[in-house]
């Protein structure tokens, strides 16, 4: 690049520089004439002003709302135009895929009852076979049946449950379902440990005696560690009870990431359980030796007659409705989802006695009968009275710093000021979701759809429409982890079970494209896949 000398012009054509002459004495069409050296500046700098005014002005168009219901026309119609597309390239690609969802097949755990009277899934897991690396395998149970099932998922070329061509495929293979011995109480969830390679079963004591954890394992040669009538080396174990009349329900279990030193959490009516070294111990206080909340805040009167109270525990130490781990540093942080509407975020590192219910919780509206970690900070919760939202925890340190920044006193006893407000607002909410009074539901997060990116969609079952009635009973939807819209879901939209759907599982099985939607209907697990 040639250096800009002052009173002088250069001429990339003859490459050379010439005096800017006055244009009284310089030839009439010299370049180098101080008329034409000005002229061309001047030129230059309103080619710059137009630029910079047509750049303004495309960030200015707004989308037309059609286009939002058809995000592959109007991401090709911003990339014809040179503009950038409104949304991430991730999120129009993974709302273009989720419209083509389609009815990949069925498997029916119970074949053996005919019609429609099957028992409902009420808990199942998805996931890849050890011993058969083309083969899917779905668990499940409900709360009709006091036994496990199970059975292989063979697919064909176009994803699509197909159990003729699975036994060409393996021959002397018996793909009929298979069952697992009773007396494992009731069944109320089943998460895979993904570093063990085991199955987990979170398991109410007959007769309220206890809850526990069973697990089934697979051995990569083909023999499991019991023997049972599933074949190819399923087996399952008989797993640490914990026989405390402290916790008589278990409503959720979460497999530990790997490094963690634990194998799970739970969330009981008492509290958190957890699983280490196949002892099942309490994570949270158990109730009979759970301190009450702090007090200091409050008049000596005021406590008098408040003692005794349920509230008085702490969030963690009732009803525990969820568990999580947060992706921030999963194997210290965890989350709990309380039916009383709070929110845990619990630091392992710390002792359970520095938890403060003011700093390390914040409210739903209403029970958090889902929590799921979506992100380093971003918390999913979801329940009843049609609340779903997304929050980020970092608010609560700054809900901390605060009250430590603005004490005051009154009348003798020192105060601090509420949290800042923003701490327990969601950074939004997802409107067209709507679950009237059920806890148990399905609900499950698939955080990179089909590998575009970073964006998400949330798989949620439907109670009650928004007139409280049962005309959205059995019904699925899925929604944008970006704003909380409602995203057209294929035939996922067309879903319309007897009851409301309590399982729904994310999952790419070996050998497929796309990741599916396996939807419990009634007895049948349905499988929802990409159609090409």
């Amino acid at each position: 690049m040639n250096r800009e000398i002052p009173g002088f012009y250069y001429d990339s054509a003859k490459r050379k520089y010439f005096r800017i002459e006055d244009s009284r004495t310089a030839p009439a069409q010299a370049a180098w004439s101080a008329q034409n050296v000005k002229r061309r500046a001047v030129e230059r700098e309103e080619d710059v002003r137009k630029r910079e005014r047509a750049r303004s002005l495309a960030g200015r168009v707004r989308r037309a709302r059609v286009l939002e219901g058809v995000p592959l026309m109007g991401g090709l119609l911003a990339r014809e135009a040179g503009l950038p597309p409104p949304t991430a390239a991730g999120e129009t690609l993974a709302r273009a895929w989720a419209e083509r969802l389609r009815a990949k097949g069925v498997v029916k755990l119970w074949p053996w009852i005919s019609g429609d009277r099957g028992p409902p899934v009420t808990a199942m897991w998805v996931g890849p076979s050890a011993t058969r690396s083309g083969l899917g395998v779905v668990f499940g149970t409900s709360d009709n049946v006091d036994a496990l099932a199970g059975s292989y998922i063979p697919r064909d070329a176009d994803d699509r449950v197909n159990f003729q061509d699975g036994a060409q495929r393996y021959p002397g293979l018996d793909f009929q379902p298979f069952g697992f011995p009773p007396g494992l109480g009731r069944i109320t969830d089943i998460k895979f440990h993904e570093p063990s390679f085991t199955v987990l079963l979170a398991c109410e004591h007959p007769g309220g005696l206890g809850v526990g954890i069973n697990s089934i394992t697979q051995s990569r040669g083909g023999s499991g560690s019991r023997a049972s009538s599933a074949p190819d080396g399923w087996g399952l174990l008989n797993g640490p009870f914990r026989h405390d009349s402290s916790a008589s329900a278990i409503h959720a279990l979460r497999p530990a990431p790997a490094g963690s030193r634990l194998t799970c959490i739970a969330g009981t009516n008492a509290g958190i359980i957890q699983l280490q070294d196949d002892k099942v111990t309490w994570l949270t206080p158990p109730p009979s030796s759970g301190r009450r909340h702090p007090k200091r805040q409050q008049p000596r009167q005021q406590r008098r007659n408040k003692q005794g109270d349920a509230g008085d525990l702490p969030p963690w130490q009732g009803d525990i409705l969820s568990v999580d781990f947060l992706d921030q540093n999963p194997t210290e942080l965890i989350l709990a989802g309380t039916r009383s509407s709070h929110v845990c975020l619990l630091d392992l590192r710390v002792p359970p006695r520095e938890w403060s219910p003011e700093n390390n919780t914040f409210k739903h509206a209403s029970s958090a009968a889902h929590v799921r970690s979506v992100g380093a900070y971003n918390v999913l919760v979801a329940g009843p009275r049609s609340a779903m939202a997304l929050y980020d925890v970092r608010y609560l340190r700054q809900r901390q710093q605060q009250e430590q920044q603005t004490p005051h006193h009154q009348n003798g006893y020192q105060y601090k000021n509420k949290w800042n407000a923003n701490a327990t607002h969601p950074l939004f909410t997802f409107p067209a979701y709507h679950n009237e009074a059920h806890i148990h539901t399905g609900l499950d997060v698939l955080t990179s759809p089909a590998g575009y990116g970073e964006c998400g969609i949330v798989a949620a079952a439907h109670s009650g429409d928004n007139n409280n009635n049962n005309n959205g009973d059995g019904t699925v939807g899925l929604y944008s982890l970006r704003d909380g819209s409602r995203i057209p879901g294929g035939e996922v939209d067309g879903i319309r079970a007897s009851a409301v759907v309590k399982s729904l599982v994310w999952q790419t099985l070996a050998g497929d494209w796309h990741p599916s939607l396996f939807v419990g209907e009634g007895s049948a697990v349905k499988k929802y896949s990409f159609w090409a």
